[in-house]
């Protein structure tokens, strides 16, 4: 009996769950494909912080991640908190004040953060191409902590969206010329996609021109525009929203998904939850078929509660013809997990209460492993 159900589990579309995604178009069915990697929050919580004063380098409590990031062609992060040389809590400026940890100008505490820019530095060593900035911590050093973080990314080259510089916060955002606009674009193996960065809340400070809303209307009139220029073909949403450690999603996130993807998307990607929402498959009214994300995880974070330890890199498959609009052929997820002070990929090794969740959420089909070849394994 064990060895007939394993056949059958190797059998196409036997042992599938209600969470194995497909898509209806294939991955022969373009000239063109990319695969994006994403990951949730990225918090350099205190113990963290102190564990890699000696190095000066945060590489160290993510890299055995690292094979599975590089699997894609594109990775996009959320860092959670500002990247703000020398701004304390109440926006003065300190200048360069080095590579510290004073809980003063640099704090992984007291739910108020901000990061040595070397964060910065360190992810695009490791692939990451794209960050969102637009998050509840986002003001946790004002609005020059912002103008900083902003200014940090740009000196390295480094995409950042879901925010704007105050210099520049009049200007119309729905210019595609705007330096300064609440998207970023990026030509990902030559699918030209527009990823824009949203915030529910800002931790008790007013909204503001700087960050933008995820329940506002100026996110749906960029989608619609974006979505209306033939020159982008792909746009990805990246909510950050929900209900902290909470497991399920919220009746309200799966209405603005599904508006977003009406609206012109074609990806979901959430965060904010600290813990793994499951994923969904929804078709629009055009019957482009969407991917949603509702919540990543932490990657890069200290929080005690199991479900805090578990995240996931995810994965989304696009592939246009040419002269068309891109379509999702897929999606993938690779489960990582903190081990002390390191984030590790989830293999069959790990501890089995690290598994909770995962394939009711998304399934077994889909899983990626350090062996896997990914395209491969989305297109099976």
């Amino acid at each position: 009996m064990n060895k007939l159900f394993l056949l059958l589990l190797l059998l196409p579309g036997v042992g599938r769950t209600a969470n194995d995604l497909s898509f209806s178009t294939p991955c022969d069915s373009g000239t063109d494909k990319a695969i994006i990697s994403f990951v949730g929050d990225i918090l350099i919580h205190r113990p963290m912080y102190l564990s890699v004063m000696e190095g000066q380098h945060f590489t160290p409590l993510w890299e055995k991640t690292l094979p599975l990031l590089l699997k894609a062609d594109y990775s996009v992060g959320n860092v959670e908190g500002p990247v703000a040389m020398g701004i304390d809590a109440k926006g003065v400026d300190h200048g360069d004040v080095g590579f510290i940890y004073d809980d003063f100008i640099f704090s992984g505490t007291n739910l108020v953060f901000n990061y040595h820019p070397r964060l910065l530095s360190d992810l695009q060593d490791s692939g990451f191409d794209m960050i969102t900035a637009a998050n509840n911590h986002a003001m946790d050093r004002k609005s020059i902590g912002l103008d900083r973080t902003i200014e940090a990314a740009r000196s390295l080259g480094m995409k950042i969206t879901g925010v704007r510089h105050s210099q520049n916060s009049q200007n119309s955002q729905n210019s595609q010329n705007s330096k300064d606009a609440f998207y970023s674009t990026a030509l990902i193996k030559n699918i030209r996609t527009a990823f824009i960065g949203c915030s529910e809340v800002l931790n008790g400070n007013d909204p503001n021109k700087q960050v933008l809303n995820c329940e506002s209307q100026e996110i749906f009139q960029i989608i619609k525009k974006l979505a209306s220029d033939k020159t982008i073909e792909a746009i990805v949403v990246l909510p950050h929203w929900g209900v902290e450690y909470s497991l399920q999603v919220k009746e309200y996130q799966r209405d603005y998904a599904r508006r977003y993807i009406e609206a012109g998307a074609l990806a979901v990607v959430g965060s904010h939850p600290h813990v793994l929402q499951p994923w969904e498959k929804v078709t629009a009214r055009d019957g482009r078929e969407g991917l949603i994300f509702y919540s990543l995880g932490n990657f890069v974070a200290c929080q005690e509660n199991p479900a805090s330890q578990t995240g996931a890199i995810f994965y989304l498959g696009l592939i246009k013809k040419q002269g068309q609009k891109a379509r999702v052929f897929g999606g993938a997820y690779a489960p990582v997990y903190r081990n002390d002070l390191s984030i590790l990929p989830l293999e069959e090794a790990a501890p089995s209460s690290y598994q909770e969740n995962l394939e009711s959420f998304y399934g077994n089909q889909r899983r990626i492993h350090l062996k896997d070849s990914l395209l491969k394994k989305m297109c099976q």
